[in-house]
């Protein structure tokens, strides 16, 4: 039965994380969500946690508002606060993945500082979403499947504990806990359509195995359980090798990941991507990588693009980026120093000063030709940002600082003439996200 699993669950889950005050919970009206509030209702007392219900009406159904005040009706009884948000689904191709993404969204509205998620996903589910990933080729790690605990990523950036207490239960085992305590439930009639993959494979794909292979479902599931242990070991062993292959400007050193077999390096590759936040390339992009870009000449310029990333390498180093935003090279304005300025990729130029800033200068960024003088020298500017490894792609966006027609200082480098004034540092800071 479900209540010993689900207990067991609970109170682990709980002694782990004691900061956790209130238990919010995607409540559909379905039987799963159905089964997981009356369970927690039913050991409040044990684990002694606010709850909150939140409903998402998504609006894509005839009877979208009946089933939101079926869900109101059930929390009602139950003494349970309840939240619906009714949220605007676009039509894409993948109908199940847009409302998926702003069911998430809506349920991440919700939470607070102490709240934890709970989802009702259960072990067909997990069975489901095994064979899913298995037939888009994925690996070890979209293998792992779903995981009990884990996080959930707020479009903000924050990241909110995620339960799902019943991945390992039966869909079976549910049902008979539903009709036990006379519980009911909405029905989505979009959960019979076998156009969505995922009902596809429920209603026509896992029975047919189960006809041949009774046990399919828990197999699936024990199949996730154990990619989730070698998803493990191999994050264990990425973090062992990028202490040898990523230095501290989160920089790929080239000769450390030649010296490794090919399975170690998409191991460090796919780890030093998602480090820095970037998605993850498909496997013909990380082999061009590994045989294009990491063996180019050292006096090539390589670069490989994806969504949201593009990878280059310098001298011997890999370096990983958001895609460029193009500089006006004829872009140039005054600047007296005293407040921030914004440059046209929507980057920061400041100060930081140790006394009274009176000096006026010139920004712009590189035309070629330009001399940096100092210690009774003059020295190109090219030759210069080559001797202090600036990346090629770099330099053109490096805003040069003049006063007059003397070029005094290179912001984002220690590149500064004699008539630059001691105690005044240039901040070159990275564009928030969203300017322009």
């Amino acid at each position: 039965m479900p209540e010993l699993a689900f207990k067991k669950f609970l109170d682990n889950a709980l002694c782990r994380s004691p900061y956790i005050q209130r238990l919010v919970v995607g409540f559909s009206g379905g039987l799963d969500s159905t089964v997981l509030l009356h369970l927690l209702m039913q050991m409040q007392s044990a684990h002694k946690r606010e709850l909150l219900a939140v409903h998402i009406h998504h609006g894509l159904s005839s009877n979208a508002d009946a089933w939101a005040n079926h869900a109101m009706a059930v929390c009602a009884s139950w003494q349970i606060p309840c939240t619906v948000r009714q949220v605007e689904v676009m039509r894409t191709a993948s109908l199940e993945a847009a409302a998926r993404l702003v069911r998430r969204d809506a349920l991440c509205g919700q939470l607070q500082a102490g709240d934890a998620l709970l989802l009702a996903q259960h072990q067909n589910d997990q069975a489901e979403t095994v064979l899913f990933r298995l037939l888009r080729g994925s690996g070890v790690a979209g293998l792992s499947a779903m995981r009990g605990v884990s996080t959930i990523n707020a479009p903000e950036g924050d990241n909110w504990p995620l339960w799902r207490p019943l991945l390992g239960v039966s869909r079976g085992a549910l049902e008979q806990y539903a009709r036990q305590h006379e519980l009911t439930w909405i029905d989505d009639e979009s959960n019979t359509d076998t156009r969505f993959s995922r009902n596809f494979l429920r209603h026509d794909i896992l029975p047919a195995l189960q006809q041949q292979w009774p046990a399919a479902v828990t197999t699936l599931a024990a199949t996730a359980r154990r990619m989730q242990e070698a998803d493990q070991l191999l994050q264990e062993l990425a973090e062992e090798l990028a202490a040898v292959c990523i230095d501290g400007q989160q920089r790929l050193l080239i000769p450390a990941v030649q010296a490794l077999s090919s399975g170690k390096q998409g191991l460090v590759l796919r780890y030093w991507l998602k480090q820095q936040g970037f998605r993850l390339p498909d496997e013909a992009v990380l082999h061009q990588i590994t045989s294009a870009v990491i063996t180019a000449r050292e006096d090539a310029a390589p670069r490989l693009a994806w969504t949201g990333c593009e990878v280059r390498r310098y001298r011997q180093h890999l370096y990983a980026m958001a895609p460029r935003q193009d500089i006006e090279q004829k872009w140039a304005t005054n600047w007296d120093m005293l407040a921030p300025l914004m440059l046209p990729d929507g980057r920061y130029l400041r100060v930081e000063s140790t006394g009274d800033i009176h000096i006026h200068v010139r920004v712009r960024f590189r035309q070629g030709g330009e001399r940096l003088s100092g210690r009774g020298m003059t020295h190109d500017l090219k030759k210069l940002l080559q001797a202090s490894a600036i990346p090629p792609w770099e330099r053109n966006r490096l805003p040069l600082l003049f006063c007059g027609d003397a070029l005094v200082a290179v912001a984002g480098t220690s590149l500064r003439s004699p008539e630059w004034p001691n105690g005044i540092q240039l901040m070159l800071e990275p564009a928030v996200s969203g300017a322009t």
